[in-house]
């Protein structure tokens, strides 16, 4: 589990119901063991080998509203790359000219 991973999954509310069905002391302990530090956690070259195969993706994003956008991203293996340790990217191909998740990015920046 990577460092910021378990900041952003385990609210209280999760927490509360991991407590409650058994599974909140082996999180805890896994939340102990894994490394600090500033910044989002970076891409590890297990990841970017990954992602280098990969012929398609999901792009999650928020907009204004609060609610989440995902859009489907599709290409040749390889048309997703790894820019650098905490950046990927694709070729971008014309769809329907919605423009949603740019708008989405451009107002919070949110991804996932």
């Amino acid at each position: 589990m990577t460092t910021h991973y378990g900041d952003i999954a385990f609210t209280d509310s999760v927490s509360a119901v991991q407590e409650r069905y058994g599974s909140r002391a082996f999180y805890a302990r896994r939340a102990l063991r894994r490394p600090g530090g500033g910044g989002p956690d970076p891409i590890t070259p297990d990841v970017r080998d990954y992602l280098g195969t990969r012929d398609s993706c999901y792009l999650a994003t928020v907009g204004e509203t609060g609610w989440p956008y995902v859009q489907f991203r599709g290409g040749p293996p390889g048309f997703l790359r790894v820019l650098d340790d905490h950046r990927v990217g694709w070729a971008e191909y014309r769809g329907n000219l919605q423009y949603v998740s740019t708008g989405n990015l451009a107002h919070g920046g949110r991804v996932a």
